[in-house]
């Protein structure tokens, strides 16, 4: 599809794979492309899947458009929030699969995913999941509180999301990051998409919205109150 990804639609299943040949970073171009892959999965499948490349889902945002700070960094921000909000609106099941690192916003990605598989470390590499904007100098915003206070478990929420710890998959599963740790990716993608052609579809795009109906309102309000986040 692009440089930065590549769409592909198998019996109804829309796969977008991040793939830039490096930390599947978020810039203003990765934006672009992975929401014009989410709206044409949107109207094509079913069900959804959003995976990174081998070793890594994402490491975050582009480091050199953030840290040109201003309404710059504010913007590309914004586009991290309301993408994470586009894959809560869609009444399609959205599966995030992880091929190794989950990173900053790759982390607020699963976060917003309706089923979240992570490949567990021993399968092939020191992984690690979480939110590392403590340790990295960098302010979170709130609509980052907003989305993982309801998503993280409570006794872990202060060390990952004030202290900014990160977590082995295999740890990310009792935080609240992942539903799974796994050694086989694919299997286990193979048995999550067969589980949601197994349930009521409609009922899921009934029932999803449902679900989220109290928490969208305030990861909204918490978007503009980012909008005098400095950055940088």
């Amino acid at each position: 599809m692009t440089d930065l990804l590549t769409y592909e639609l198998t019996d109804d299943v829309a796969l977008i794979r991040l793939d830039d040949g490096k930390a599947n970073a978020f810039s203003n171009a990765m934006f672009d492309a992975v929401g014009d892959a989410l709206d044409r999965a949107d109207a094509d499948a079913k069900i959804i899947v959003l995976r990174g490349r081998d070793g890594i889902f994402s490491a975050g945002y582009n480091l050199k458009e953030l840290m040109l700070g201003g309404q710059t960094a504010v913007d590309l921000v914004r586009r991290g929030s309301e993408f994470a909000v586009r894959m809560m609106e869609t009444r399609k099941p959205v599966i995030c699969a992880g091929d190794g690192h989950i990173v900053a916003l790759g982390a607020f990605l699963f976060l917003a995913a309706d089923y979240r598989i992570g490949r567990s470390s021993h399968s092939g590499g020191a992984f690690q999941v979480g939110l590392p904007e403590t340790a990295k100098g960098l302010p979170m915003h709130n609509f980052g509180r907003e989305l993982a206070r309801p998503r993280l478990s409570q006794r872990h929420f202060s060390r990952a999301f004030i202290n900014g710890e990160m977590f082995t998959p295999d740890e990310a599963v009792q935080v609240g990051y992942l539903d799974e740790a796994v050694d086989d990716v694919d299997a286990a993608l193979a048995k999550a998409v067969a589980f949601f052609k197994g349930i009521s579809l409609h009922a899921f795009a009934i029932n999803k919205p449902r679900g989220h109906q109290t928490l969208l309102p305030v990861l909204r309000q918490a978007i503009e109150d980012d909008m005098d986040l400095k950055v940088g």
